[in-house]
């Protein structure tokens, strides 16, 4: 991201660093025996991340494909029941 200047790079980057802080948290707590936090930012991870993938993760493919290829990325999704659901 900062090779190519993605323009969201800071918001990408700090949308990472807080889910990453999130774990952190959640692994000392599930450490402690609190498996529930655990299951919960299981859960807040499954519903998070498709949307950062379609959006953050896809348009800086779509950056850094036109910058170092002259192009667009090829894009290939595998859809479940759940996700169509």
């Amino acid at each position: 991201m900062q090779e190519t200047d993605f323009p969201a790079r800071d918001c990408h980057t700090n949308e990472h660093s807080a889910v990453l802080q999130s774990i952190e948290v959640v692994t000392s707590r599930v450490a402690g025996g609190d498996f529930e936090a655990g299951r919960h930012l299981a859960r807040a991870l499954a519903d998070w991340f498709p949307g950062h993938a379609d959006y953050l993760d896809s348009a800086l493919a779509h950056w850094m494909c036109s910058k170092r290829l002259g192009g667009k990325p090829v894009v290939l999704r595998r859809f479940t029941a759940a996700r169509d659901a």
